[in-house]
């Protein structure tokens, strides 16, 4: 059977030429997000929103994978234009039994941990020795009799930003108002908001409440912010000015989010009861936080990191960077009781960012666990592993 194609002069254009006959709807056909029979500019349209979705952290649609090669990437919706445009006839041939078939890894993951000692961190030690390398299956289920606690969402003013902005407060199991938690602060991917980590394909408020139970990890308060900070009227985007947007959360933690949570809920204060973690975008800034903030943050996590703490070149754009990767380090100041980077070694979204954070601090001699899972994706898997690990030992280093 033939497939329609379109071409307009603008891709958010309706309007389109039909130029062969259409495919029945219940065909699954590589590129026909919408699954009409055709491939056109609302196709397009979709699998930017896809390449969004993959960003954040969300569940995507395989047919908006182009090339055949895992994930969504920017590459996809170059070659989905191109095809719309008329300027390619085909897309790249796929190696699977379809387009709707992603390969599956036959061998047994294997995850790598590395830790480099020049400080003799036991704790640090003690927690690389006991990584999963996924969740505990039973972690992520919802059980009988057990307190999960409360997510709360509420709005404080950023002083940073010179407006109002909303974040989401997860009260730990049992929570009593005349007792004080610590606080580990999760940030969420380029293109998400303060309820994107909350979503539930990456379990951790299920997750806390379990471990919780099992006396696996300490109760504490987790606070899921809206990363974006900036007085100016953009929006992220793929820029140097979306990228400071996204920087500036660490002011806005600081000058405004932390004294927002000591006014308004029990929170136990100082480095040690203070941790901070993210994804992609988030998992960038959580490191970027953590290493220039040490005097806050005990703990320290990023999952897939995106670029841009360093200068680099990617296929999104040139990043100015924050620091040179002789400068990923804490110097004189204090090192965190946990600094962990969890990535997946085949991340077509962030590449090798991850990669370049962990061999910087190598060079530097930072203490740190590198958790790389051989399978896994750029979202909610990734994500689970990371939390599950990072949870349980949250707030435990004497």
């Amino acid at each position: 059977m033939n497939i329609i194609k379109k071409t307009a002069a603008s891709f958010e254009a309706a309007a389109a030429i039909a130029v062969f006959s259409a495919l029945p709807a219940s065909a699954a056909v590589r590129g026909d997000l919408n699954s009409d029979g055709t491939i056109d500019s609302f196709d397009v349209v979709l699998c930017r929103r896809n390449i969004i979705t993959m960003f954040s952290g969300g569940q995507t649609d395989l047919l908006a994978d182009i090339d055949c090669n895992g994930s969504i990437q920017i590459n996809d919706l170059v070659l989905l234009q191109k095809y719309v445009l008329g300027t390619i006839k085909e897309f790249p041939q796929t190696t699977t039994a379809s387009a709707a078939t992603t390969t599956t890894t036959t061998s047994a993951p294997i995850v790598t941990t590395t830790v480099t000692t020049p400080s003799g961190n036991s704790y640090m030690k003690k927690m690389a020795a006991d990584i999963h390398t996924h969740e505990e299956p039973s972690s992520t289920e919802k059980k009988s009799g057990v307190d999960y606690g409360t997510l709360e969402k509420k709005t404080y003013f950023s002083k940073d930003a010179q407006r109002e902005k909303n974040l989401n407060i997860l009260l730990p199991p049992g929570y009593d108002s005349s007792q004080k938690y610590p606080v580990m602060y999760v940030f969420h991917g380029i293109f998400g908001s303060e309820d994107s980590m909350t979503d539930d394909s990456m379990k951790i408020q299920t997750m806390l409440g379990n471990l919780v139970a099992s006396g696996e990890a300490e109760k504490m308060i987790i606070v899921f912010p809206q990363m974006f900070t900036t007085k100016e009227n953009i929006f992220p985007a793929f820029t140097n000015e979306s990228s400071r947007a996204y920087d500036a959360i660490r002011e806005d933690l600081e000058n405004s989010i932390m004294p927002f949570m000591r006014e308004n809920y029990p929170v136990k204060e100082g480095r040690e009861n203070t941790a901070v973690t993210g994804f992609s975008m988030g998992g960038r800034e959580a490191l970027y936080v953590g290493v220039t903030r040490p005097q806050l943050y005990g703990y320290v996590g990023g999952v897939c990191p995106a670029p841009g703490i360093f200068p680099t070149v990617d296929g999104n754009m040139t990043h100015e960077g924050c620091m040179s990767p002789s400068e990923f380090c804490f110097g004189s100041a204090p090192s965190p009781y946990v600094l962990m980077i969890t990535c997946t070694r085949f991340d077509g979204t962030v590449g090798d960012a991850p990669d370049s954070y962990h061999e910087a601090l190598t060079q530097n001699g930072v203490e740190h666990i590198w958790h790389q899972l051989t399978d896994g994706d750029h979202g909610a898997i990734s994500v689970r592993a990371h939390m599950y690990n990072f949870l349980r030992y949250a707030f435990k280093a004497k």
